[in-house]
C-alpha cells in the first residue's frame, strides 16, 4: 500500500535525474564544458537549479555522463577483433575490448580533457575507478585467461593493463592523440605483458 507513491517518486527523481545528465551532456557537446551554466541546464531540463545541484555539481554531471556512457558500453555485448577470434593475438583481443572506451574519448576530446581534469581533481569519486574498473578489468582478465595465463597471473596482468590503459588515456588527454595511436601504445603494453612480440 505505501510502496506504490514511494516507488513513483524514487522513479519520478530518477527520471528527473536522467534528464538533467541529459540536457548536461548535449549543452556540454554543444557549448563547451567551461561555458555552459547551471543555470542553462536547468532551464533546458525544465528544473530549478537546486534540483540540478540535487544531481551534482558541473563537474559531477560531466562524470556522470562519461560514466552512463561508459556502463552503456560495458552492458553491450564485446566486440571482437575483425579477423578470426582465434587467430587474434592476445593483444588484438584486448585491444578490442578497449577501442570503443578509447572511440568514445575521441568523439569530443576537449570534453574529455575535462573529465579528465575532474578525474585529477579527485573531487569526485568516480566508479570508473571502482565498479566500471572492476567491470574492465575483468573483460580483460577474461581475455588474458583465454590466452592461456593462469588466474593468478592473468589477475595481476589485467592490473597492469589497466593502469596502462589509463595513462595512455591522460597522455592522450594531454597531447590529441588519435583512436590508432592509443591502440598500439595498448597493444604494445600488452605484448610487454604477456611476453608476446611488442609492434614497433
Amino acid at each position: 500500500m505505501f510502496t506504490e507513491p514511494v516507488q513513483s517518486r524514487t522513479e519520478q527523481r530518477e527520471a528527473t535525474r536522467r534528464r538533467v545528465i541529459d540536457v548536461a551532456d548535449r549543452l556540454f557537446r554543444a557549448n563547451g564544458f567551461t561555458a555552459t551554466s547551471v543555470r542553462q541546464i536547468a532551464q533546458e531540463a525544465g528544473v530549478s537549479t537546486g534540483t540540478v545541484m540535487a544531481v551534482g555539481d558541473k563537474n559531477t554531471l560531466l562524470a556522470a555522463v562519461f560514466e552512463s556512457s561508459i556502463a552503456q558500453m560495458q552492458s553491450a555485448p564485446p566486440t571482437r577483433p575483425s579477423n578470426s577470434a582465434n587467430a587474434a593475438t592476445t593483444p588484438d583481443r584486448i585491444a578490442a575490448v578497449l577501442r570503443p572506451f578509447l572511440e568514445l574519448f575521441a568523439r569530443d576530446q576537449e570534453l574529455s580533457r575535462e573529465y579528465a581534469g575532474v578525474l585529477v581533481r579527485g573531487g569526485h569519486e568516480s566508479v570508473i575507478f571502482t565498479t566500471l574498473g572492476d567491470d574492465l578489468l575483468r573483460a580483460i582478465t577474461a581475455e588474458l585467461e583465454r590466452s592461456g595465463l593462469t588466474a593468478a597471473r592473468a589477475a595481476a596482468a589485467s592490473r597492469v593493463i589497466y593502469f596502462a590503459y589509463l595513462g595512455v588515456l591522460f597522455a592522450w588527454a594531454g597531447n590529441g592523440s588519435d583512436v590508432p595511436s592509443a591502440l598500439r601504445e595498448l597493444r604494445n603494453a600488452v605484448s610487454v605483458v604477456t611476453a608476446e612480440n611488442p609492434e614497433n
